[in-house]
């Protein structure tokens, strides 16, 4: 019992600390209360990735150089993936290295992008990351739950676990029609 109050705890410091409002903590822990029910990850793994991506990303942001606003931190099974923009090859380096310094942590995947990004291709990429996870919840054979999607300069990533690779080769078809002719990333994980 007490083992699941932390778990919800830390959940929700993280969603209001990374969210920003007290409306998303809310969301976010109705979301990650489902979440928990339909991932393919132990509630242990779970915990632990939250901690490191917690630790990962509170540490980019204290980290002045790094400037980790536009960078997302996934962690699945202690491997943690970076995916956004920063605005330098040492940018990018130093990201991967505060990752790799976090207790825990398997592997980094580096797949930020050095370059810069408008406030217009960040609506853009709001807009389609929204159209995808729309189309996702809309098929009853993906549990969109267990994808996050994330669209940085038009490259869409997808970060998750799940059931089987009928089910991953479903999603990835979604997102690439409704993506059009963007890049996809697929980190998306079959549970065995």
């Amino acid at each position: 019992m007490k083992h699941s109050l932390y778990c919800l705890s830390i959940l929700l410091v993280s969603c209001f600390l990374f969210a920003g409002c007290g409306a998303a903590v809310l969301g976010g822990a109705a979301y990650g209360g489902y979440k928990g029910v339909t991932d393919k990850r132990t509630v242990g793994t779970m915990f632990d990735d939250t901690v490191i991506s917690s630790t990962v990303k509170t540490k980019m942001i204290s980290d002045e150089f790094v400037k980790a606003r536009h960078i997302d931190v996934d962690v699945l099974n202690s491997v943690v993936y970076l995916i956004g923009v920063v605005e330098s090859e040492s940018q990018k380096r130093m990201a991967a290295d505060i990752a790799r310094s976090v207790d825990g942590v398997k592997n980094v995947e580096n797949q930020l992008m050095v370059g810069k990004t408008t406030a217009g291709q960040t609506l853009n990429d709001a807009i389609l990351t929204s159209k995808i996870k729309t189309q996702l919840v809309k098929d009853p054979d993906i549990r969109s739950t267990n994808i996050d999607v994330d669209t940085t300069n038009n490259v869409v990533t997808l970060t998750g676990i799940l059931a089987s690779e009928k089910e991953k080769s479903k999603a990835i078809g979604i997102v690439q029609k409704v993506s059009g002719k963007k890049q996809v990333i697929d980190n998306l994980k079959v549970k065995n």
